[in-house]
């Protein structure tokens, strides 16, 4: 992306569900615990759309209720001035492959399943859909969340108070997303009754 490979980029396009199986755990569907798709596994596709294509100019969205009332499933669409668009859907209803294409007017990457993790594999596609080029990089064994544990460790060692890689005007706009895209929804916790203006 950065090497203008893929040219300017037109589309995003993620995917990350899976439908819980017993025993579900609390967090899932309790709107105490800020449970929902949106906040549980959305955030991941929310936070690879604004690393990319950064903060959108438009936000839509929309959800299907659990019977708890949190969103068993969110569609969201971001939408930005120089015509770029991300599609973003998480959901407790299906199993999906959780993958992530990024598009540009030269060629497309994709990260497959499970792409916020290590075991993804990156394609790269410069030209036809059937042009796939694996793009090899250093794997480790786990999760993935080992990476930001070194992270935080460091900026401790170092007496840092906000991470050069994450800086804490990013987590203020990545809250104040994930709020807009709540209120575009309909995702109301209890939680947000005590909070002045809030607007929901």
């Amino acid at each position: 992306i950065n090497n203008g490979e893929i040219g300017n980029i037109k589309s995003m396009l993620i995917n990350f569900g899976f439908t819980p199986v017993e025993p579900i755990p609390q967090r899932i569907y309790d709107p105490t615990l800020g449970g929902g798709s949106l906040l549980d596994i959305g955030i991941y596709n929310v936070f690879m759309a604004l690393s990319i294509l950064g903060k959108p100019d438009h936000i839509d969205a929309w959800m299907t209720p659990s019977t708890t009332g949190v969103d068993a499933q969110c569609a969201i669409l971001f939408r930005y001035k120089n015509g770029a668009i991300a599609q973003l859907f998480s959901t407790f209803l299906s199993n999906l492959q959780t993958e992530a294409d990024i598009s540009g007017d030269k060629a497309r990457i994709r990260l497959t399943s499970r792409f916020y993790e290590p075991s993804t594999s990156i394609e790269f596609y410069s030209g036809r859909v059937d042009s796939k080029q694996v793009i090899p990089f250093e794997k480790e064994d786990g999760w993935g969340y080992q990476y930001e544990i070194r992270h935080v460790q460091e900026c401790l060692r170092k007496g840092l108070t906000e991470s050069p890689v994450m800086t804490l005007d990013q987590s203020l706009i990545m809250m104040e997303v994930l709020d807009e895209i709540r209120k575009k929804a309909g995702i109301i916790y209890p939680a947000d009754d005590s909070i002045p203006n809030s607007g929901f």
